[in-house]
């Protein structure tokens, strides 16, 4: 794990371990027990909508923030559990991060990354986030059920960062509404004290020159998909919630709006069979 030094990021090593940390924050990160999280096996995964596996919460220098190992998901985690290559995967988060905000994307910033050498190039690493102030994921938030106005707030915002997520040429590899935190009361600086919704776990995702239709209606039929599986049961999905997002994701383009809401009643359609399932698995 010798690889260049990330721009913004001071370098620490210490025998099988590295780091990247924000300026300032390496005596901080040194007194924390997010270390830990680099030794043994990695955590088993949450309830749902918790992530892959667990996340520990801490303070960096007054500044609240997530720390979380790094685990394959679906089949890959069986066999490869925590164990990647290098630091390929951390880092293409902090570059994904970085290149995101700078395209005017809300999402959480990567204040430091460790890895730990396992053997030869296999390695084990830890990601800490940024929290979002005040902030609660969309999971959280619907499952509260909150008033109409409120939801259709939430709708909009979170419509319009997807889109920006996607037209920065970025494949989110799981949106779903826990991946989705709506900042308490809005982002300091938004326009009129707006919502803000944040796009975080970008690990495993990937920039592509252009994000087509195809990839656009998949990332919006997982994050559908979230909805009818986590929040339907006890809250059915509200078709004036649906369009209140696909309008915010859609801004002026029409055709793409009525693509988008065909594409939603279809995939309503597919998920009717798979309730019971999911309700039985509860």
């Amino acid at each position: 794990m010798n690889g260049p030094d990330l721009p913004g990021y001071e370098t620490l090593r210490s025998g099988p371990r590295l780091w990247r940390v924000r300026p300032g924050l390496a005596a901080a990160l040194a007194g924390s027990p997010t270390t830990a999280l680099l030794e043994g096996e990695p955590p088993a995964p949450g309830p749902p909508g918790a992530g892959r596996a667990g996340t520990m919460t801490l303070v960096l220098a007054g500044r609240p923030a997530y720390a979380k190992r790094g685990v394959h998901g679906g089949l890959a985690r069986r066999l490869l559990g925590g164990v990647f290559w290098r630091d390929r995967r951390g880092r293409g988060v902090i570059e994904a991060a970085d290149r995101l905000r700078a395209a005017g994307v809300p999402t959480p910033d990567v204040l430091a990354a460790g890895w730990r050498t396992i053997t030869g190039p296999l390695a084990a690493y830890v990601l800490v986030t940024e929290a979002v102030p005040g902030g609660a994921s969309l999971l959280a938030l619907l499952g509260e059920q909150p008033l109409p106005r409120r939801r259709r707030r939430l709708a909009r915002a979170a419509g319009r960062s997807v889109r920006a997520l996607h037209d920065a040429g970025f494949v989110h590899p799981d949106l779903n509404l826990a991946n989705l935190v709506a900042a308490h009361g809005g982002e300091p600086g938004a326009p009129g004290g707006a919502t803000r919704v944040f796009v975080i776990d970008l690990d495993g995702g990937g920039f592509r020159d252009r994000v087509g239709g195809s990839a656009r209606r998949g990332n919006l039929k997982r994050l559908l998909r979230s909805y009818e599986k986590w929040i339907a049961p006890s809250s059915p999905l509200d078709p004036r919630d649906a369009l209140a997002f696909l309008r915010a994701y859609s801004g002026t383009d029409r055709e793409l709006f009525r693509t988008l809401v065909r594409g939603l009643r279809g995939g309503r359609v597919r998920f009717r069979w798979r309730r019971r399932l999911w309700r039985r698995a509860r």
